[in-house]
C-alpha cells in the first residue's frame, strides 16, 4: 500500500487573519481531503480549521497531540495513520510548523522513515521581523527563549550582543508576552548604546509595530511594549 504524505501546514500569526488568507488555493483542494492532523493545540487547530471548506466535519476529524510534552517514545505511533495510505497534516498554535515549535521532532521521524513530507509556504513572524528590521539577513540566529533567571538572561543578552558585534550576525530572541517590558529594560541597561535594536510586535495585525533604533536612541523614548507577540532582534 502506498504511505500517506506528512503536510507541513502554515497557520495565523495574527487574530485578524484567517487560515484562508493565508493559504494560497492551490494548497486548499490537499487540506480540504485531510482527516488526520498532528497539532500542537486541538482546540486552536479547530478554530483555524473551520475557515476551511474540509469534506469532513471537524468534529470527525482525527486530531494527535504533539507538544513540548510529548515524549520520544509517542512519536511513531503518531505518524500510524500514514502507513495504511492516509496524509497527515501537521499544525502549529501559529505560524510555521517546526519553526520555533516542536513539530521538527515528526518531521525528524518522517525523515527517518523516508516518508513524502510537504512543507507549505506561509508566515513566519521570525523572517517577517528580519525582512522589517533593517538588520542583516545574510547572516542571522533565532535563540527563542532566553534563560528565566534574571542573571542568566542578562547574561546571555550580553553573549549574544559579542555575537554581533564580532560576526555582523543578527540575534533574534522572544520573550514572553508579559515580560516584555523587562526584556527590553535588561537589553537598555546592558547593550553598548551603539548597538541596534529592533522591537518587533504583533506582526501580520493591524497595529503591527516593527522600529529599528539605537540603544542611545531607545533610551531616550522611554517606550513601555504592550503584553502582546514580541521579537527583539539586535546587531551593529
Amino acid at each position: 500500500m502506498k504511505k500517506g504524505t506528512l503536510f507541513l501546514i502554515p497557520t495565523p500569526i495574527s487574530s485578524d487573519q484567517s487560515m484562508q488568507d493565508i493559504l494560497l488555493p492551490m494548497y486548499l483542494e490537499s487540506i480540504s481531503n485531510l482527516e488526520h492532523f498532528i497539532v500542537e493545540t486541538p482546540k486552536i487547530a479547530r478554530s483555524f480549521l473551520r475557515t476551511l471548506p474540509l469534506k469532513k466535519k471537524i468534529q470527525e476529524a482525527h486530531m494527535s497531540v504533539l507538544s513540548e510534552h510529548t515524549v520520544d517514545e509517542e512519536l511513531k505511533e503518531l505518524l500510524s495513520p500514514i502507513y495504511s495510505g492516509n496524509d497527515i497534516g501537521v499544525i502549529s498554535d501559529a505560524g510555521l510548523p517546526t519553526i520555533a515549535d516542536p513539530g521538527y521532532r515528526i518531521v525528524s521521524i518522517a525523515q527517518e522513515e523516508s516518508l513524502d513530507i510537504k512543507a507549505l509556504v506561509g508566515p513566519s513572524s521570525i523572517i517577517l521581523s528580519l525582512m522589517l528590521s533593517g538588520l542583516n539577513g545574510q547572516s542571522f540566529a533565532f535563540n527563542g527563549y532566553l534563560p528565566k533567571e534574571k542573571g542568566l538572561k542578562r547574561k546571555r543578552i550580553k553573549s549574544l550582543e559579542r555575537v554581533a558585534v564580532n560576526t555582523q550576525q543578527t540575534q533574534i530572541f522572544m520573550e514572553t508576552p508579559y515580560k516584555n517590558q523587562y526584556m527590553l529594560e535588561d537589553i537598555l541597561e546592558i547593550c553598548e548604546d551603539d548597538t541596534k535594536l529592533c522591537i518587533a510586535m504583533n506582526i501580520m495585525s493591524k497595529d503591527e509595530y516593527v522600529k529599528t533604533k539605537s540603544i542611545s536612541e531607545w533610551k531616550s523614548t522611554n517606550i513601555v511594549l504592550e503584553k502582546v507577540p514580541c521579537l527583539f532582534l539586535i546587531n551593529k
